[in-house]
């Protein structure tokens, strides 16, 4: 069936819902986009029409072909729009041989209020689930829902893919508001424009069932792949983070309310590319709250920290602020080439750090002769039997 104007839209709609939904009306569950006439935009606006006019809501579903879209979208409760795939979506490979059709949409928008997804109130049940987004002019963001404006709540986003983005999830100084949602499957970001995910709130389950792989390389002033900002009870897992040349990889801020349980991250790599192709400075900043780093491999940093002049990096991980209350356990860790091992792992300038299970790799030119340093610089540090405390 095609529908071709918002009011044919509309009472279509009403009468699906006035006979019991879409099954009892012997359609698709599904609102499926190319079922609309005109752009992809105004397609989108009908079958957004279409969506709140359902109980329960009705999924919209994309087909495997390139769209684009323009036009900022408020999310409202039970907005879920997905792609007809699952698994990895990978620009980089797409159109060679034996490459799957993906779900391709170009989304032309700006950041902040501009970006494609915008939160105002308190929202439920958001879903964007098994597309490949591509920014079409390196400054477009993909969600925005500051705290100002309540808090994306209860949202599900599962394999996605971002080519391009100045942003994804919120933004620097800004970061999006997220209670109980869940990252999950396998996702990618390519080509990054600059920090993708900036995040705050409680009770999230990011990539647990899960995995990301993304990087950047440049000269990026030591701007993050990743920010936590005031994160509680949010357990994390599975970032595969490539922090090449002038870009740092996570930055965990807070403040003293760890109380109720802080923030988990586990079975991460986190690295730079590889021995002679590393990050300059710090992989790993905390400036405030409670935060676990356990099971991870921490690579290729500290190489040429000189380069940044906004903050002087002297560690691979580096714990300052009073707030601070910081578990780093089972961690492999292997030296960029030159850099000496008597650079620590982790200084701590202030709050409480607890250092554990720290292991030095390497091969012929980045073996360590000694363990791994763990320094204290303030606050206090408890560190075990498999590094060495030095004083500073």
């Amino acid at each position: 069936m095609r529908l071709g104007g918002s009011t044919a839209i509309l009472a279509t709609a009403a009468t699906l819902v006035s006979a019991g939904g879409a099954a009892a009306a012997g359609v698709s569950d599904d609102i499926l986009l190319d079922t609309f006439t005109g752009t992809d935009d105004e397609k989108l606006t009908q079958a957004i029409a279409v969506q709140k006019a359902s109980s329960p809501r009705r999924v919209i579903r994309l087909t495997g072909r390139s769209h684009t879209f323009t036009q900022t979208r408020t999310t409202y409760n039970g907005m879920r729009i997905v792609g007809p795939n699952t698994g990895w979506h990978n620009p980089e490979i797409s159109g060679t041989s034996g490459a799957l059709p993906q779900c391709n949409v170009t989304l032309n928008c700006g950041s902040g209020t501009a970006s494609w997804l915008v939160g105002t109130a308190t929202t439920y049940d958001v879903e964007v689930s098994g597309i490949c987004f591509k920014s079409g002019n390196g400054v477009t963001q993909f969600y925005h829902h500051p705290y100002t404006s309540g808090t994306a709540y209860a949202g599900h986003f599962d394999s996605l893919t971002f080519y391009g983005f100045k942003h994804v999830f919120g933004m620097p100084g800004n970061a999006i508001a997220m209670t109980l949602c869940s990252f999950s499957g396998v996702w990618t970001c390519v080509a990054v424009k600059g920090t993708q995910f900036s995040i705050r709130g409680s009770d999230n389950y990011f990539w647990v069932d899960g995995k990301i792989n993304f990087g950047w390389v440049g000269a990026n002033a030591g701007q993050y792949l990743v920010r936590f900002e005031n994160c509680s009870k949010t357990m994390v897992a599975n970032m595969y983070l490539t922090a090449r040349g002038g870009s740092r990889a996570v930055l965990v801020e807070g403040n003293a309310q760890y109380g109720q349980g802080g923030l988990v991250i586990r079975d991460c790599v986190i690295e730079g590319q590889n021995c002679g192709d590393p990050a300059m400075g710090a992989l790993i900043v905390i400036k405030g709250g409670g935060v676990t780093f356990r099971d991870i491999c921490l690579n290729f940093g500290m190489y040429r920290p000189s380069d940044y002049s906004d903050q002087a990096d002297n560690a691979l991980i580096m714990v300052s602020g009073s707030s601070s209350r910081v578990l780093i356990d089972s961690v492999y860790t292997m030296r960029a080439n030159t850099v000496s091992e008597s650079v620590p792992i982790v200084r701590a300038t202030g709050g409480t750090v607890c250092v554990e299970h720290i292991f030095g790799m390497g091969g012929t030119g980045n073996a360590w002769s000694g363990l791994p340093r763990v320094q204290s610089a303030g606050g206090m540090v408890h560190n075990d039997h498999t590094t060495t405390l030095v004083q500073s």
